[in-house]
């Protein structure tokens, strides 16, 4: 891609976006990008890192993960219409001549090509159509990887998910369906559902106290996590703990437009739980790690540590390009 010091072209400028995102106003899309690079810097498979592909993406990942690890806060709220063009790059991997077993190729690092074209979360559910709505319905039409996000506290407390995801998907069917191009009925995204804001106290209590939470018996730090094959189950629950009643349908409506075997869903949280260096472990008392402070807003109190931020993106670039990232093992 050209540099340029301009925005980022819209998504009709002919190269189509690998991964878009939607979720409700306030769901958590912003505070994701900003954890991402932090994420990936933590990881303890080293070598990968996220860049941006262009002057203004990488001024904005960088404002974005200062605000997180400087300003121990969380960026504002996205109010226009915003483009990232970013790039995951992994650790250069040898590759073999199949014909020539003994010699090997040039080492070839693994990339996976991240569009996020984000705006105001609750356009999606506005009834007339605007430049910006339409945008990103296209930007979700061209992809083939899905990031959906789903704030649980703000769905006990405002209950909008439904409408925001409701009016997106069927804008998206609408114009992918209607014809013979997909015969079985189905979308033919990827979709990584991730349930954000696992550090909110509400969240995680009732992932412990119904029983979803184990701890990994490697973890130093004991931390109560929420197993693979639990998540579905644990994202249904949180969806009937809705202020609306019609996010019980969220997950039977995603089901419905996409097939089961391309859904997969995470626990996530931007800035993870609260840790006292002197325990030097998880405590079920004092595990809060974003706090009001003097001035109305909130402070990240201790140490950053991103919670399944990266793994839903790896995930869909290894679904999306499967010979990207082949038998490479990482680790959050």
């Amino acid at each position: 891609m050209a540099e340029t010091d301009s925005a980022p072209g819209d998504p009709e400028r002919g190269r189509e976006p690998d991964i878009a995102m939607w979720g409700a106003s306030g769901s958590g899309k912003t505070a994701f990008l900003a954890a991402l690079s932090i994420a990936l810097n933590k990881s303890r498979d080293a070598g990968w890192r996220l860049i941006g592909e262009n002057p203004v993406s990488r001024t904005e990942l960088a404002k974005l993960r200062n605000t997180l690890l400087q300003a121990r806060t969380f960026p504002a709220p996205t109010e226009a219409l915003t483009y990232y063009s970013w790039m995951i790059i992994g650790p250069p991997e040898t590759r073999r001549r199949w014909w020539w077993p003994w010699t090997a190729l040039p080492a070839k690092a693994p990339k996976i090509k991240l569009d996020f074209l984000d705006l105001r979360g609750d356009l999606y559910a506005e009834s007339e159509s605007n430049i910006d709505k339409q945008a990103l319905i296209t930007s979700l039409v061209k992809s083939r990887g899905l990031l959906y996000m789903f704030d649980p506290d703000r769905e006990a407390r405002v209950g909008d998910a439904f409408k925001h995801l409701d009016a997106a998907l069927h804008e998206v069917a609408g114009r992918m369906l209607v014809g013979d191009e997909y015969e079985d009925g189905k979308l033919p995204h990827y979709i990584a559902v991730c349930i954000t804001k696992y550090d909110d106290p509400r969240v995680l209590r009732i992932a412990m106290e119904e029983g979803f939470t184990e701890r990994d018996p490697g973890d130093e730090l004991r931390i109560p996590q929420v197993p693979p094959d639990r998540v579905r189950d644990f994202f249904r629950l949180l969806c009937q703990e809705s202020y609306d009643h019609n996010t019980e349908t969220i997950l039977d409506l995603i089901e419905a437009f996409f097939h089961k075997d391309r859904i997969r869903y995470f626990v996530t949280s931007s800035v993870g739980l609260f840790i006292d260096e002197e325990l030097g472990r998880f405590d079920p008392d004092d595990f809060l790690n974003v706090i009001d402070n003097a001035g109305g807003g909130l402070t990240i109190r201790g140490a950053i540590r991103p919670m399944n931020v990266m793994e839903p993106v790896i995930w869909l670039g290894s679904m999306l390009r499967p010979g990207a990232i082949r038998n490479r093992p990482w680790n959050g």
